[in-house]
C-alpha cells in the first residue's frame, strides 16, 4: 500500500509540475485568490496595472497561456480550448480553495467554460469584453456550422503570411483594440512573439464555439465589462452593443453587464479608473 501511495504521489507530483511549467504563472499579494487569464496572443503582463491594485487585498495568480507571448507552445491534440481548460482546471484544483476568475477576451470564454465545469471551485467571474459566441457579435445569423468556412480561411491566412505581412496586419488592426498609445506597440510585440500556430488555432476555435446555451448551467455570479467605442464609426452605439451582450448572456442566471465609457477592447488599459471601480465593487 505504501508503495502504491508513493507511486501515486510521484506521478501526480510530476504531472502537476509539468502543467505548472506549461502555464506561466506569477503570484503576488495576500488574501482571497484571484486567477487572471489574458486574451489572444497576450502576455500575463496585460494585467500589471490591475494587479498592482488588486494585490493590496487579494492573492493574484497571473497566467500566460502556452504559445502566447514568450511562453513556449505545447502540443494540443484535443484542440486549444480543451487543452487550456484542462491546464487551468488542474491549477485551480491545486489551490485547495475557491477562486475568482478574471478573463479578458479569449480568457473570458475560458473563464465561462471553467465556471460551468468547476461550479464548486469558482466563486465569481469577471468577463472583460468577451462574448459566449464571438462570431454572433458581428453576424447575428452565425452558427457553429456556418462559421467553419470563414474561420478556416482566417486560420490559413494567419499561417500563410510572412513575418512582415503579419506584423503589418497586427499594426493595422491594433488601434481597434486600444486607444492607449503606450500600449499599442507592446500588444503588437506580444502578437509577434506568440506562436503563430497556437494563435491561429485559438482564433479558429473562438470563431466556431457557441457557449450561449451552456450558460444556463452557470450559477456563478458574473460581471461582464463590455466595450463599444471602437465601433461607433461603424454605426454601433453603447445601447446597441449592450443589447448584444444582454442577448448573448441571457441564459446566465446571475449576470451584471456594464459598458465602458470610451475604451476599446483592452478596457483595463483604456479606462483604468472605471475598470478598477467596477471590478472592486463586484469583488467586495
Amino acid at each position: 500500500m505504501n508503495k502504491l501511495i508513493l507511486l501515486y504521489l510521484f506521478i501526480f507530483g510530476s504531472l502537476t509540475q509539468a502543467h505548472a511549467q506549461e502555464l506561466k504563472v506569477t503570484v503576488s499579494g495576500q488574501g482571497p485568490k484571484i486567477i487572471l487569464i489574458p486574451g489572444l496572443a497576450s502576455s500575463g503582463e496585460v494585467w500589471d496595472e490591475t494587479v498592482a491594485q488588486l494585490s493590496k487585498n487579494y492573492e493574484c495568480h497571473v497566467l500566460t497561456l502556452p504559445g502566447f507571448g514568450t511562453n513556449p507552445a505545447v502540443e494540443m491534440p484535443s484542440g486549444f480550448l480543451t487543452t487550456m481548460e484542462k491546464l487551468i482546471t488542474e491549477y485551480i484544483l491545486a489551490q485547495k480553495e475557491k477562486v475568482t476568475l478574471i478573463g479578458h477576451s479569449l480568457g473570458g470564454l475560458l473563464s465561462l467554460r471553467l465556471s460551468r465545469s468547476l461550479p464548486d471551485r469558482i466563486q465569481k467571474v469577471v468577463i472583460v469584453d468577451s462574448f459566449p459566441f464571438y462570431s454572433a457579435a458581428f453576424n447575428p445569423a452565425a452558427t457553429e456550422e456556418n462559421m467553419v468556412g470563414m474561420a478556416s480561411q482566417m486560420k490559413q491566412l494567419m499561417l500563410s503570411q510572412s513575418p512582415e505581412q503579419y506584423r503589418a496586419q497586427q499594426q493595422a488592426s491594433m488601434p481597434m483594440m486600444t486607444i492607449n498609445p503606450e500600449k499599442l506597440p507592446i500588444a503588437v510585440e506580444w502578437s509577434m512573439q506568440s506562436d503563430r500556430g497556437t494563435t491561429a488555432e485559438a482564433f479558429y476555435e473562438l470563431m466556431i464555439t457557441d457557449f450561449r446555451d451552456e450558460l444556463a448551467e452557470v450559477k456563478t455570479p458574473i460581471l461582464v465589462l463590455g466595450a463599444w467605442a471602437s465601433g461607433k464609426n461603424y454605426g454601433l452605439t453603447e445601447e446597441s452593443v449592450k443589447k448584444s451582450f444582454a442577448d448573448q448572456y441571457s441564459m446566465a442566471e446571475n449576470v451584471q453587464i456594464e459598458m465602458a465609457p470610451t475604451a476599446h477592447h483592452f478596457i483595463m488599459w483604456d479606462n483604468p479608473e472605471w475598470f478598477m471601480e467596477k471590478l472592486s465593487t463586484f469583488l467586495r
